[in-house]
């Protein structure tokens, strides 16, 4: 039993690649609004008419002559291998199981034959595929939408505000759109502390005079005040984990990621994860 990648010509150019430009538009929610981002409908063209074809052959002897059965598994697009959108359990584990019932031969085993055979045909054709302009393209889209979705995040958590907040003062390029918005949010938020202060002031003198004159025995806690649940903590573990891995030097070496990295080390701190 072995595995056979055969390559076959595609009929027609791939016109469905990425996106070409990450564009930012604003809406109007009952006055207010909204600066959100979208992804232009012209694409990439991938013109290389490739796809690879894997299959399954076995070899016996019957009535003594040696005779093979073919089970092809699937066919995958070279530009699937290229995005690494292709998986082998979603798309041969079905062909696989039906396979290792017919031959009694371990799923593992055919999976290790698959694998070993589309490994490094894959890694050949990434390595082929992050040279293009529609690979850098795309990666400079990545990493853009990735600051703004970590911004977004430190804003929300800084002000304490819902997370749409943030999308109401600046776009997905971290440009400030509505700095009127911004100042507003600000000036609640010092209202909010200047309260929570007031309270927690007349909450210390309150138990302070109870302790003094009638000899009570409570106490009272500066409790360091935490927002992060932790189920939340686990997610925001995984967040800096994958954002970590995105953005470490040795991930981009002809890219300058150290403010990407900076903000990540700040945000763990500060999430206390």
């Amino acid at each position: 039993m072995f595995c056979v990648i055969q390559e076959i010509e595609t009929q027609k150019v791939n016109k469905n690649g990425y996106s070409k430009e990450l564009c930012s538009y604003s809406f109007s929610i009952q006055g207010i609004q909204y600066y959100t981002y979208s992804y232009s409908d012209e694409r990439f063209e991938r013109p290389i008419k490739k796809a690879y074809r894997i299959s399954i052959h076995h070899s016996f002897r019957e009535n003594g002559k040696v005779k093979k059965k073919q089970f092809v598994l699937c066919t995958v697009n070279y530009y699937d291998l290229a995005t690494d959108s292709f998986t082998i359990y979603d798309w041969c584990n079905e062909k696989i199981n039906m396979v290792s019932e017919v031959l009694k031969e371990s799923v593992d085993d055919i999976y290790e034959l698959v694998q070993e055979k589309i490994e490094p045909l894959t890694e050949q054709i990434q390595e082929e595929f992050v040279k293009t302009e529609e690979y850098k393209t795309h990666e400079e889209h990545e990493r853009i939408t990735t600051i703004y979705a970590l911004n977004k995040t430190e804003f929300t958590r800084k002000y304490e505000v819902d997370g749409n907040e943030y999308d109401k003062c600046y776009d997905v390029f971290g440009e400030l759109r509505n700095p009127e918005y911004l100042e507003k949010i600000k000036r609640e938020y010092r209202e909010r502390k200047e309260y929570e202060e007031k309270s927690r002031s007349y909450q210390e003198d309150f138990w302070s005079n109870y302790n003094k004159h009638f000899g009570g025995s409570s106490s009272y806690y500066n409790i360091l005040s935490n927002n992060h649940t932790n189920e939340d903590k686990e997610t925001l573990k995984q967040f800096y984990r994958v954002l970590s891995k995105k953005f470490h030097p040795d991930a981009n070496p002809d890219i300058d990621t150290s403010k990407e990295m900076q903000l990540l080390n700040k945000l763990k701190a500060e999430w206390g994860v």
